[in-house]
């Protein structure tokens, strides 16, 4: 039996002079093990004509992490513009249009941390350019001492798909970005805020599957069972529309 295919945008980086293209080992084994296909597409010139290709047998789409999204592709203030760091306009655009085409599909889409983001403006909301100094916070959302181990507490949402899979009612999760959400889009539900108000984690309550996540749970597996009950769900919803 053909297996269900996940589409990811690779991340870029350099390495001893030279781009390479990749998607963490986290995200491959798990689409693996649970039964799909991860194609991974390139963020090189010439992948938007090739897009097409991409989503004839797209089942599924996971965004994860990455650059900051651009703030031309929201409602920007002028915090966005100076708090900016790096950013990549190819990968925003691959993503957008991947996801364009999973929307109108119904394709299910799980968004990790940059991807999260991304899918909360794609779809009207807005974002912190970052979130410590705009947002005035006392909770750490990255501590790059402790950048693996570090975890703080966010309280979910009862009657939520988080709510089911983890079945209680705080965790501590991890924690890698500035960015983060300003305003909610309006088609999605909150599923977990940090202690500080942030929101952690949506979902479309309309849709099959459409979830965004702002910790990563593919990185701490061992820690709470929830954390593998995310990724199943996503995959058998892919795995479901088979036939479509």
């Amino acid at each position: 039996m053909s297996r269900r295919v996940v589409v990811v945008v690779a991340n870029q980086d350099t390495r001893k002079n030279k781009l390479i293209d990749y998607v963490g080992e986290f995200h491959l084994d798990l689409l693996v093990q649970l039964g799909t296909l991860p194609v991974i597409v390139p963020v090189v010139e010439g992948t938007l004509d090739c897009l097409a290709q991409y989503m004839e047998r797209m089942d599924g789409l996971l965004l994860v992490e990455g650059d900051d999204v651009e703030p031309k592709r929201f409602a920007a203030r002028k915090t966005n513009f100076k708090y900016i760091h790096k950013t990549f306009p190819l990968k925003d655009e691959i993503e957008i249009q991947l996801l364009h085409e999973a929307l109108k599909r119904e394709v299910p889409i799980l968004g990790i941390c940059r991807g999260s983001q991304l899918l909360n403006v794609l779809n009207g909301g807005t974002l912190y350019g970052d979130v410590q100094k705009e947002k005035g916070t006392h909770r750490a959302h990255i501590d790059f001492e402790h950048y693996d181990t570090y975890r703080h507490p966010v309280e979910v949402v009862a009657g939520t798909p988080l709510s089911r899979w983890y079945r209680r009612k705080t965790l501590k999760v991890n924690s890698y970005h500035h960015q983060g959400i300003r305003e909610l889009a309006a088609r999605f539900r909150p599923m977990a805020h940090a202690d500080d108000g942030l929101i952690e984690g949506f979902y479309d309550p309309n849709a099959k599957f459409l979830v965004g996540l702002q910790f990563h749970p593919e990185r701490m597996l061992k820690e709470y069972a929830g954390n593998l009950k995310v990724w199943k769900a996503f995959t058998e919803a892919a795995r479901g529309r088979r036939g479509k």
